[in-house]
Parts: C-alpha cells; sequence; structure tokens
C-alpha cells in the first residue's frame, strides 16, 4: 500500500454529526450522507461540492474497542463559518501532516487500507495525533457517498503527531 504524508492548511467543515456504536455507523452514516446531499444547497460559502469529508476524531480510534462509541461527522469543506444553516454542525481543523492512502476497491479494501496504515506507522515510528482528526475525503467523481455502493475509490488521511 503507498502511503504518502501531506499537509493540510486550516479546515472548516460544515455537517452532520453522527454518533454511535462502530455497529450502528454503518446504518446511520449513509442516512446522514443523504441528508447532507439534499442540504448542500442550503449551505453558503462551500469550496467544492465535488469534495466531501468524512471526519472522526482521532481518538475515537485510539481506545481499541472494537465497537465502542465513535462520532463521525459527514461534511463539506466551506470557506467561511459566517452563515451555517440550522441543525448543521462545524468542525475547524488545524492544519496538520496527514499520511494518506487511497481506498480503492471492493469492501475488504476498506479493513485492508486501515490496517495498512497501522502497518505503515508502526514501520515509520510515526505516531497519530490523538487531538486531531482522521478524515476520509471523497472525491464525488471518484466515490459517491450515499448507497448503492458498487465500489469504493476515496482517500483516507490520518492526523501524524508533530
Amino acid at each position: 500500500m503507498d502511503v504518502s504524508v501531506v499537509s493540510r492548511a486550516e479546515l472548516k467543515l460544515v455537517g452532520l454529526k453522527v454518533v454511535g456504536r462502530r455497529s450502528e455507523l454503518s446504518h446511520r452514516v449513509p442516512l446522514a450522507w443523504t441528508e447532507l446531499i439534499a442540504r448542500l444547497p442550503s449551505i453558503p460559502n462551500i469550496v467544492n461540492r465535488e469534495v466531501l469529508y468524512g471526519a472522526s476524531p482521532e481518538r475515537d480510534f485510539l481506545r481499541g474497542h472494537p465497537d465502542g462509541v465513535y462520532t463521525y461527522s459527514v461534511c463539506v469543506e466551506v470557506a467561511s463559518l459566517d452563515s451555517v444553516p440550522e441543525g448543521m454542525s462545524t468542525l475547524v481543523l488545524a492544519p496538520c501532516d496527514y499520511a494518506m492512502a487511497r481506498i480503492q476497491g471492493a469492501a475488504s479494501a476498506i479493513d485492508a487500507a486501515y490496517l495498512g496504515m497501522a502497518r505503515w506507522l508502526a514501520e515509520t515510528g510515526r505516531k497519530t495525533n490523538a487531538q486531531a482528526h482522521s478524515l476520509e475525503r471523497y472525491d464525488v467523481t471518484r466515490q459517491r457517498v450515499t448507497p448503492p455502493y458498487e465500489g469504493f475509490d476515496y482517500d483516507l488521511l490520518k492526523p501524524l503527531a508533530p
């Protein structure tokens, strides 16, 4: 698996927050994506309508419980948080270096990418930043965020500790 290190400037996100056990998120997150897509016209200052983000606090992954409670936000990047639609949440992610890998293929590619990222971190001696957010970056020209999913093609970004 190819992993690269990329730097991101501050990222302002607007979206919907889903909280639940990992086993529940497989049902609830697609519903949140469907709602976000429907509400995109009401979100001002969108940077790029074709790029969407799934964001999770890295500390959720570091707890290590296979069916623990996770927070997952479905989001779009905005240039300004001046006007956020009612019922939507915001995230401001500080500039950060990320380890990035492309997830591509069948559903099995998702777990394989997360395991590959963990191997890369161990082999390089890098650590993730528990105070930052992991990202899934969806370019809708490569990967739709709403079901049905015929395959997967998106980027996984893990925040690196300084």
